[in-house]
């Protein structure tokens, strides 16, 4: 649901072509740069601009030798990476007036292969070919995998995590492992990339870490150190060693509950954290979610800037965004019920309401440019939708019912709120199905339990055609797209559609939009999807 950013203009044009020198000078040569003979001008603005600005970039350049090789000034940019107390010291480079200053890690806004050097920073290794890997999920890797979005100053991952990758030696090896395995079919350039001693290397620096420096709080569990653990997980997923994957989760499971649980890892890196609740989605096909939050954490979106005019809920349903235009703070109207429309069933468990007023929410504020002006802003709602899916996997049967319900009876309205909340989870995460690593089989898992709990409500007294069941199908419908069981839901919905007078796509888009809907997301799939529901009902009634 965070594809839509659209990416700034700028005034400054690219260089499409360079061209090569057989002379180039000592210091391009020493850096493995190409060199353009230009002075006092930077290589690197040089190459990327055809009219340069002022460089005060000093040209001089030292080799570091130990844990790695100082960023040069030129790549850095004006994001501001959040940077963890338990991370390594920030690095510093020689300003030309000789002071000091930081050495802020930040990806250019777009990576072109004429930008990137893999040699201007990373932590050094023994392992051969690591800059092949490191110029692949620099170009590629970062931009295809969760969360997608692509390449524009917005991107949280650029920002926040990249640069913990370029900095520790641990992460960095696990992230690049991850790499070698999606770019081991590029024969051409996978070839000279030592892969065992790069799995071995990984484990070797791991095992340090954690049974060296892991005194208390400290680096063995650390940010960095959770990301590297999440890599290798993810590593073992998609080599099917499940042996490894359920003891690298058990681990990574430990380390989160020493931090003080998964909202505490929110408040230094939101990426690291939305890292490790999606390598736990991937693995509930093997492994439980754990309940990282069964308690909802607070949130105030109107302090990073959040606010959008969205109708106002039910006085007796809050959102977990209701603040997100603080003049909602003073509603007291209910919703329209044009159309008969029910968003919120009065026997709808109160989390799962709130939670899908909370996505409608988002839905409503990711189409607009202006819901991402920063990357921080970007990192805030995608952090906060991971926050509320965690909380809907946390949530237990006892959650959903009244709490006047004896111990081990199931209360009538049970079914439909526990069918709501599978089929939240499935509408967010079915665009992230096939991003690396891929949560598909999870997917699948909540696909089955939304129809075995699906019949049990078709069977119940309270089933009846409304429109929030009929988004509920559509919902498992779209997520069961090249499955047999899409046929089970177009079967259904064809009865649904018939019995509410739905006709045509714009009616049946007008139902849907009063639940959850995202037009760029939600549209070709959702018309695909009635275009075949319209293709049976019409082939039953010429039949």
């Amino acid at each position: 649901m965070f594809s839509i950013i659209k990416l700034p203009t700028s005034s400054q044009h690219a260089r499409r072509t360079h061209t090569k020198s057989r002379h180039g000078c000592k210091t391009c040569k020493e850096r493995k740069l190409k060199c353009d003979e230009a002075h006092p001008v930077c290589g690197n603005c040089s190459r990327r601009f055809v009219d340069p600005p002022e460089c005060d970039y000093t040209t001089a350049s030292k080799r570091k030798s130990g844990a790695g090789i100082r960023l040069e000034a030129g790549i850095e940019s004006s994001h501001d990476p959040i940077s963890t107390s338990t991370s390594d010291p920030i690095r510093h480079s020689r300003t030309p007036r000789g002071g000091m200053r930081d050495a802020r890690l930040a990806l250019p806004s777009e990576l072109r292969a004429e930008l990137l050097d893999p040699f201007l920073t990373y932590p050094a290794s023994n392992v051969r070919g690591v800059d092949v890997l490191l110029r692949y999920y620099l170009q590629t890797a970062v931009y295809a995998s969760f969360p997608w979005q692509p390449r524009s100053p917005t991107n949280p991952t650029t920002t926040y995590f990249v640069p913990l990758v370029l900095t520790d030696a641990v992460l960095f090896h696990a992230t690049l492992q991850l790499s070698m395995l999606r770019c081991e079919k590029k024969a051409a350039e996978w070839r000279n990339v030592d892969s065992a001693s790069l799995q071995g290397e990984c484990i070797r620096l791991l095992r340090e870490r954690v049974e060296v420096e892991n005194d208390g709080f400290g680096k063995g569990v650390c940010d960095q150190t959770i990301s590297a653990v999440v890599a290798l997980a993810a590593f073992e997923h998609e080599r099917d060693n499940l042996r490894m994957l359920r003891m690298h989760m058990d681990g990574l499971k430990r380390m989160v509950d020493i931090r003080g649980g998964l909202n505490a890892i929110r408040q230094t890196n939101a990426m690291v954290a939305n890292s490790v609740f999606w390598i736990f989605v991937v693995a509930m096909y093997e492994i439980p979610y754990p309940a990282f939050d069964r308690n909802l954490p607070a949130f105030a979106p109107h302090e990073h800037n959040l606010h959008i005019p969205i109708v106002p809920e039910r006085l007796d349903v809050h959102s977990h965004f209701s603040d997100i235009d603080p003049s909602l703070s003073v509603a007291t109207t209910s919703r329209s019920t044009d159309m008969s429309i029910d968003l919120i069933a009065p026997d709808l468990a109160n989390p799962v309401a709130s939670v899908l007023i909370s996505i409608q929410h988002v839905s409503h504020l990711v189409p607009t440019n202006d819901a991402y002006p920063t990357a921080a802003t970007s990192s805030v709602v995608l952090t906060r939708m991971c926050t509320l899916l965690s909380h809907l996997l946390s949530l237990t049967p006892r959650d959903l019912q009244s709490s006047s319900v004896a111990p081990g009876a199931v209360q009538p309205s049970y079914l439909l709120s526990e069918c709501t909340r599978l089929a939240l989870l499935l509408h967010v995460f079915t665009p992230w199905r096939g991003l690396p690593p891929d949560g598909t089989l999870s997917m699948k898992l909540l696909l089955y339990q939304l129809i075995t709990t699906l019949k049990d409500f078709l069977a119940s007294s309270d089933y009846e055609n409304r429109v929030l069941v009929l988004w509920i199908f559509a919902a498992g419908g779209v997520a069961a797209g090249c499955m047999p069981e899409r046929k089970w839901f177009v079967g259904h919905l064809v009865e649904m559609v018939e019995a509410m007078g739905i006709e045509s796509w714009e009616i049946w888009k007008a139902h849907l939009r009063n639940i959850v809907w995202h037009d760029n997301l939600c549209g070709p799939k959702y018309r695909a999807l009635w275009d075949e529901i319209d293709a049976k009902r019409k082939e039953l009634e010429e039949n």
